[in-house]
């Protein structure tokens, strides 16, 4: 009872904490850029560990964790490869937005086609924040919340609800940015510590193996190699090797960090491009550390408690994959680090639901309010807006949450019901940037078509009319449908409008900034040295 009462304590003293630094630093927010982009003037530091906490949320700590006790290492794929469209983002992408200070990524879609291409990205961003992204997240958070202190799932949904909710309606962006640095900080303090003690745990109990660190990794990788894989069969049913390197993971990747609002947002607050490309390539550091937080406690889990195999499997077996990283931290951790952890989760939890609900208030006040209903609203105004429309989502994928609780492999969910819509929208931005003969018609048909064809193949699966076919090997080949039709459909007149001309190049100022940086500051620099790390990586555990 002590041991709870601590940990309760360390918990809500930390929910209290960041709901008084995320009211704290917006209090002086006055005009719309300042609510949806922190007034444009984000460090690279701020914007690097707020991209991560934004993406790291217990739909990693719970549903990738049970990925890594159920698949091994090759999970890491999401996590490593994205390192790498990281890159891509901040070489090709970022550098045009911050020069056309756009707001939001369907913008840019109406700026290079058309209005209607804009409106259907916005639906579809929408859709996916509130049902997929942000009801997981909430529920999952829930899950955690009930697994470690007992607490209904009802309740925690509310104060996840309450608080998260509660700081982004009041300061938009710049609470959510600020509020992150402290989230990502006591994240990976609370994934290292449940990785160190879980290993020291398993060197422990294992034969042959010290009580140390190094001790409990060797055993994993003596005993479990077949979890330390990143390459699996070409006909896997969740990452196939195909759909990995030259398939549906690219477009994953370069969707969710290239055209997502929910993540761009930050970059798009960036103080200057150099912040904006050095914010970017330093989460993709961070990002080689996420799989050593959540995916190497899944393997310590499968080891320990797997039914019949594992370890410790007579004190306590796991009845299901989702719940291994809770479990080690309500049965391995001592009084006050578990509380801590539990805080690091819920502060994954928060700034994902702060973040996911900036986005959409983001994109309904400027995709749909400002450009449809009220194009004279001022900045009062779409600041009014913006809130009501967060307060409204997030009662909205609250109540979906409650009815994912009974949903089993919570990663693969989100990634397969994303994968509806990366191909078509990820062909879309690529075409725009960088095939000038691409047509506002040819989008608007791949955008309603690419979609359709994928729900429809999904219903074909699941009625067995089709063999089952790999969502990332599925999602691939949608893409070149989807590539085809923007072809078929190309600009055949000879005349290229003005907007297809799409200029990724630096404006003078940025230039200037860029290069007037020592070489050992500069993206180039430490773009080449992360993606020789990644390569590394792979050839290590190939």
């Amino acid at each position: 009872m002590e041991h709870l009462n601590l940990d309760l304590v360390i918990f809500l003293g930390y929910l209290a904490l960041v709901f008084t630094i995320g009211i704290f630093v917006s209090r002086k927010n006055k005009e719309s850029d300042d609510y949806f982009l922190a007034g444009r003037n984000l460090t690279w530091w701020v914007i690097g560990g707020s991209l991560i906490a934004a993406n790291i949320s217990t739909h990693h700590f719970v549903g990738m964790s049970g990925q890594g006790y159920t698949i091994g290492l090759a999970i890491a794929s999401y996590e490593w490869l994205a390192a790498i469209a990281l890159i891509i983002y901040g070489k090709f992408f970022l550098p045009y937005y911050l020069k056309t200070k756009i707001t939001t990524m369907p913008e840019f879609l109406e700026t290079r086609f058309d209005y209607k291409v804009r409106m259907i990205f916005a639906v579809i961003s929408m859709v996916g924040y509130i049902f997929i992204e942000l009801a997981v997240v909430l529920y999952t958070g829930s899950l955690a919340m009930e697994s470690i202190f007992g607490l209904p799932l009802a309740w925690g949904l509310v104060i996840l609800c309450v608080v998260a909710g509660g700081y982004t309606i009041y300061g938009g962006l710049k609470s959510v940015a600020y509020t992150d640095i402290v989230q990502v900080t006591v994240l990976i303090i609370g994934g290292i510590a449940v990785t160190v003690i879980g290993l020291i745990k398993v060197g422990a109990v294992s034969p042959e193996y010290s009580g140390t660190v190094l001790g409990g990794l060797k055993a994993l990788m003596d005993e479990s190699p077949e979890k330390f894989h990143m390459v699996r069969s070409w006909n896997d049913p969740e990452l196939p090797w195909v759909g990995v390197f030259f398939g549906g993971m690219w477009l994953a990747n370069i969707f969710y960090w290239g055209c997502n609002q929910f993540i761009t947002q930050r970059t798009l607050a960036a103080k200057s491009v150099w912040h904006g490309q050095m914010g970017v390539v330093f989460a993709g550091y961070l990002k080689l550390l996420v799989p050593v937080l959540v995916v190497l406690p899944g393997i310590i889990a499968f080891r320990l408690y797997e039914p019949g195999v594992g370890l410790l499997s007579h004190e306590f077996a796991l009845s299901k994959a989702d719940l291994a990283f809770p479990t080690l931290v309500k049965n391995l951790l001592p009084p006050g680090i578990s509380g801590l952890v539990m805080a690091g989760l819920m502060g994954a939890v928060m700034s994902t639901i702060a973040s996911l609900l900036t986005s959409s208030s983001s994109i309904f006040t400027f995709d749909i309010y400002k450009r449809h209903l009220r194009p004279d609203a001022d900045s009062k105004q779409l600041v009014r807006v913006g809130q009501i429309t967060t307060f409204a989502v997030l009662v909205v994928s609250t109540v979906f949450g409650y009815y994912l609780r009974d949903l089993t492999a919570i990663f693969t969910y989100i990634q397969k019901f994303w994968s509806i819509a990366w191909p078509s929208v990820t062909a879309v931005f690529l075409t725009g940037f960088f095939y000038r003969k691409a047509t506002a018609k040819g989008c608007v048909i791949t955008m309603i078509t690419g979609p359709a064809w994928a729900i429809l193949f999904t219903i074909a699966e699941a009625m067995e009319w089709v063999p089952r076919f790999a969502f990332l090997n599925r999602a691939g080949l949608d893409f070149l449908f989807c590539c085809l039709i923007i072809y078929l459909f190309r600009n055949k007149s000879g005349r290229i409008p003005a907007s297809a001309v799409v200029d990724r190049s630096f404006s003078t100022e940025a230039l200037a900034e860029v290069e007037n940086v020592p070489w050992f500051l500069r993206f180039k620099f430490w773009s080449i040295l992360l993606i020789a790390i990644v390569a590394a990586l792979y050839i290590r555990f190939f």
